[in-house]
């Protein structure tokens, strides 16, 4: 498998800013980074989805359509709840040849809030990669166009109290050589950050500061000790120019080198497991921020304990880049989830989740925790039903070091949220 895994998605939280890997489609050539086979993904061959192939290629769609509650759709102190209606259609194109691959990917997410109106959103994402095999080395290029939403419940989100509307663009490339055990893949991706308006307080403000332009370039290096274990070393370069910046603030943007190594277990077994640790330092063009260095890791852990149980856990830690609300953060994110078969078309699930946003400059911390679970009826190769409880706390009031008069900029959150969503899958 590559080496990084889908590191998001095990927390239920809308929380983007500029960390969005768990939105991109899984299954394009490019985007598609899983660590493993878990008992939520292993095949059933009784209840797969088959699609409908076109030559060499092999069309699916579905739709999952969810109905629900939400306690506090704002995750404020006293906030008002709301019946949640969830939407979500997609369509995958994928090849089925021997070498090389091609793919597309189409899917929209629309939420509709019946008495909060107002936090009513529809995110769409679209996505083609391709990879051409070289002899024993791989090409991959690969571009995504996300159109999202930025929740006001976010960590690290500005004090908004409707989503703010953002589009990501981004295309990546990367070749895999491969000299005996060394494994060496280049990498390059760049990827524009669009903003829309956020609500400050009942007020318009836009949020066009927050444009950014990123570019990442790096190496990764892998030495295979077995068969299944190999040795990881990754360094990137990270350039992001903000365009926009506001009359008479200080420019947002920076430069950042990072370094990270360690272990990569990939043996389909028991255990199958990432841990990256390293240091990254970001060097901001303003002389008002000072430059931070600080430990960041990655890690994704896949633990089979039972044919029928899967616990993974995964953890992040990076620097976010600062705005016009706050002067920047460490953002911290881990999860830890359990899949158990309870019948062949019976899954449970479990999760616990945190997002923890250290504020630099002495700005203070926020953070969010999660907990939830769940239970899935694969009822034949086309229709499933899930139920699905998800709790989320955040800590309050928050305090952000400012660079600007933003009326709101030092508001305070935090409250408790109940979210329970009942889904139908309907698959071709």
């Amino acid at each position: 498998m590559g080496a990084a895994a889908c590191f998001a998605g095990a927390l239920p939280i809308r929380a983007y800013a500029q960390y969005v890997p768990g939105e991109f489609p899984v299954g394009v050539p490019g985007y598609d980074e899983e660590l493993g086979v878990t008992v939520v993904s292993r095949l059933r061959p009784l209840y797969e989805q088959r699609g409908i192939r076109l030559g060499d290629f092999i069309v699916q769609s579905s739709l999952d359509q969810s109905f629900g509650y939400n306690s506090n759709v704002l995750d404020l102190s006293g906030g008002r709840g709301s019946p949640v209606i969830e939407t979500n259609p997609s369509l995958s194109v994928n090849s089925d040849w021997g070498r090389d691959a091609l793919g597309a990917n189409v899917s929209v997410n629309n939420y509709r809030y019946l008495d909060t109106p107002e936090q009513n959103s529809t995110d769409w994402t679209a996505a083609l990669g391709g990879a051409y095999t070289i002899g024993r080395d791989n090409l991959t290029l690969s571009y995504a166009h996300l159109q999202l939403h930025e929740s006001p419940t976010s960590v690290g989100a500005p004090p908004t109290t409707t989503p703010i509307q953002f589009t990501v663009d981004d295309i990546r490339s990367s070749y895999r050589l491969r000299l005996g055990s060394l494994e060496i893949t280049p990498n390059v991706d760049v990827s524009l950050f669009r903003y829309g308006t956020a609500t400050i307080p009942g007020e318009p403000a836009s949020q066009s500061f927050r444009d950014a332009n990123e570019v990442r370039g790096g190496t990764s290096f892998r030495y295979a000790l077995t068969d299944q274990g190999s040795l990881l070393f990754t360094v990137e370069g990270i350039e992001s120019e903000f365009p926009h910046q506001q009359p008479g603030q200080p420019t947002l943007s920076s430069s950042s080198v990072l370094a990270m190594g360690g272990i990569d277990y990939q043996y389909d077994g028991i255990w199958r497991y990432q841990f990256l640790i390293g240091a990254e330092a970001r060097y901001f063009a303003s002389s008002q921020f000072k430059t931070q260095v600080a430990p960041i890791a990655r890690a994704a852990l896949i633990w089979t304990p039972t044919e029928t149980t899967t616990v993974t856990a995964t953890l992040l830690r990076t620097i976010e880049d600062p705005d016009q609300i706050s002067s920047g953060y460490t953002y911290t994110t881990a999860a830890l989830r359990v899949d158990h078969e309870y019948l062949r078309n019976v899954l449970l699930n479990a999760q616990v989740g945190i997002d923890r946003a250290a504020y630099l400059q002495n700005g203070g911390t926020q953070t969010a925790y999660t907990a939830g679970a769940g239970v899935t009826w694969l009822i034949n190769r086309r229709m499933s039903l899930t139920t699905q409880y998800t709790y989320t706390t955040q800590s309050s009031p928050v305090t952000r070091t400012s660079t600007s008069s933003l009326p709101g900029a030092f508001g305070t959150a935090g409250g408790s949220q109940h979210v329970l969503l009942v889904t139908m899958h309907f698959g071709l």
